[in-house]
């Protein structure tokens, strides 16, 4: 039985096993760095005999922890028993007795009870006799030789695909026996195993995964509906080891990261120290929380985060930048008033109106010390609602990348080899449709696309594109960051995102795509890409203007115009000089002298009110 922070199932997964109608059996609980009331519950049993304990300092892993369990194991066969499931009366005895069968029995798997009917949840009784449809085996479903095989531990994967961490393994030890009778249940809840690593709605994904776990060293994850992350590889560069000046800022971030977190390692370079207080459960999928994979970030525990504020006595507080982390940084804000705060917010205001958060929004802007806005359309929308009285504003995105991602490593266009105009979208598309894309692929215009995060939108968009534009649409795994430039370039424009703005010029009348800068605009810049975007003139529209800032914007007013625009190549070519020419303003290096500036000035208005 491993065990992490499920100490609100445990004592029911512990009696399961005392209720057996088979009782030769041992149990090795192992206590994988709980950090909850799992030891108080569990302390009544660990005097039975039968009962091995033991207790690692930190979590480890699912692959570690079973491991030390059959280390310890003293018995032919092994069954598990996850402390937030539990067994029916006579499930070892069922077991056993097809174990015991036929000697070419290497492993027995039981019915599995998923959900029970209620009508309070309006489900019915869902169980399975064999494998959950669209899961490996389950442990609390089945049972094995002890065939001194391990399990595959964190350090080398961490999946959520039990197939590939260990059950391979036996399949060449002997058959499978099913004993076709539900004697086992799987319980559903948010902090299941493998909805924390899987993005979903609960917010999994390897942020919240090494969140929840702890885990501080880069992770290999690879889970069946996402695609594989290997961040030993993604931030080999950033592991460095930190060198502080002797006037540095010791700097407190409060909230998450979103795109391109390993940003902030420049203000490490810059000889900064920096520490960590991040926002838990309900985040998605790219919301980067600690512990990092990178650089010499220190975590503060939300537990006693006040003590340790205190211990620490950052210089100043820098909170940022999704909506879902304005609860913790506007409970930072409130409870000190005596330290210097930035609040740096993105996306988005629509998220806060629909659910809540406005208000609190509506004061880390009013009364923080330092207010960073994404462009000056924000910072203009932002002030018809705040109290103005406070404002030292900074303009600064939120999602730029480290300008170690821009390379010169360019390639051949593609156009230069099939004649035909080939466009890239480095994320998800936005206000594309169906008869856009058959427009498209009429003018001979290629669409690319590299999509990691909006499962559903993406699997939806990839079979409209398939069918609108047959061999014209191209799918690609996600690019990372270091092969931005060498991956992108090959291509004559990169989409931003495309929708007609009806704010005719009225500030009250911006909504969040008038404002955002989407993330994609940086690593088409890293590669040096003219920029793709409906045309948006007579209304504000932060996106285009900053492309007509740097005059590095491809504008059409319909999918027909665009096949001209895009065959004029000599100003294509003036547009990626442009791009080129001014790319590392949208690198995030580039702004951290003026940023460290400006925690400074905000630092010294701060002493002076005080």
């Amino acid at each position: 039985m491993p065990t992490y922070n499920q100490s609100g199932f445990i004592k029911r997964a512990i009696l399961s096993l005392f209720r057996q109608t088979y009782l030769n059996w041992e149990l090795i609980l192992i206590n994988d760095g709980c950090n909850d009331e799992t030891e108080k519950r569990i302390t009544e049993y660990l005097s039975d005999e039968r009962i091995i304990y033991v207790k690692n300092k930190e979590n480890q892993g699912i692959g570690y922890a079973i491991n030390q369990g059959l280390d310890h194991a003293n018995y032919p066969y092994i069954a598990y028993l996850p402390s937030d499931d539990y067994f029916h009366d006579n499930h070892l005895q069922l077991l056993l007795e097809k174990f015991e069968a036929s000697e070419n029995v290497a492993i027995v798997v039981s019915g599995v009870n998923i959900s029970d009917k209620d009508s309070c949840l309006l489900s019915d009784n869902y169980f399975s006799l064999q494998i959950v449809k669209g899961y490996p085996l389950q442990l609390v479903q089945t049972a094995h030789k002890n065939t001194g095989d391990r399990w595959i531990e964190r350090d080398q994967l961490e999946s959520d695909d039990l197939f590939s961490l260990f059950w391979y393994k036996l399949m060449d030890k002997g058959v499978i026996a099913f004993t076709n009778q539900v004697t086992s249940h799987w319980t559903k809840h948010p902090h299941q195993r493998h909805k924390i690593m899987e993005e979903n709605e609960h917010g999994g994904g390897i942020n919240y995964y090494r969140n929840y776990y702890q885990v501080h060293k880069p992770i290999k994850l690879q889970c069946q509906s996402s695609i594989p992350i290997d961040e030993e590889k993604i931030y080999a560069s950033f592991q460095k080891s930190g060198n502080y000046s002797k006037d540095r800022l010791k700097i407190l971030l409060v909230g998450e990261l979103s795109y391109n977190p390993e940003r902030i390692i420049a203000f490490e370079e810059h000889g900064h120290q920096l520490y960590g207080l991040w926002s838990e459960g309900g985040l998605y999928s790219f919301n980067t929380i600690g512990p990092l994979p990178f650089g010499n970030v220190v975590d503060v525990p939300y537990k006693n985060w006040k003590e340790t504020v205190k211990k620490i006595q950052p210089d100043i507080i820098y909170a940022l930048q999704h909506a879902k982390v304005i609860p913790l940084a506007h409970e930072v804000l409130l409870n000190n008033p005596d330290i210097p705060f930035v609040w740096h917010f993105k996306e988005g205001p629509s998220i806060c109106m629909q659910t809540g958060l406005w208000q609190k929004l509506i004061d880390l802007y009013s009364y923080s010390d330092g207010q960073i806005y994404i462009n000056s359309e924000a910072k203009d929308w932002y002030e018809q609602f705040i109290y103005s009285e406070n404002q030292m504003p900074f303009i600064l995105d939120g999602d730029l990348p480290k300008t170690d991602y821009f390379t010169t490593d360019f390639s051949p266009l593609l156009s230069e080899m099939d004649g035909e105009i080939h466009t890239v979208a480095p994320g998800r598309t936005v206000g594309i449709t169906f008869e856009d894309l058959q427009e498209l692929a009429r003018q001979k215009i290629h669409l690319h696309l590299y999509v990691l995060n909006f499962p559903q939108a993406r699997e939806h968009f990839i079979s409209m594109a398939n069918l609108a534009m047959g061999n014209r649409f191209h799918l690609h795994p996600p690019c990372m960051p270091h092969d931005w430039v060498k991956e992108f370039s090959r291509y004559d424009a990169g989409w931003l995102h495309c929708f007609k703005s009806k704010n005719n010029n009225h500030l009250i009348k911006l909504g969040w795509d008038d404002l955002n800068l989407p993330a994609r605009m940086n690593t088409l810049a890293a590669a040096c890409l003219p920029m793709l975007q409906y045309n948006n003139q007579g209304h504000i529209v932060a996106m285009q203007s900053k492309a007509k800032e740097f005059d590095i914007g491809v504008f059409f007013d319909s999918y027909g115009h665009l096949g001209s625009v895009l065959k004029d190549k000599e100003r294509i070519q003036n547009l990626r000089k442009n791009v080129f020419e001014n790319r590392k303003v949208f690198s995030f290096d580039y702004h951290v002298p003026d940023l460290i500036d400006f925690f400074r000035k905000v630092i010294d208005k701060k002493k002076k009110q005080i």
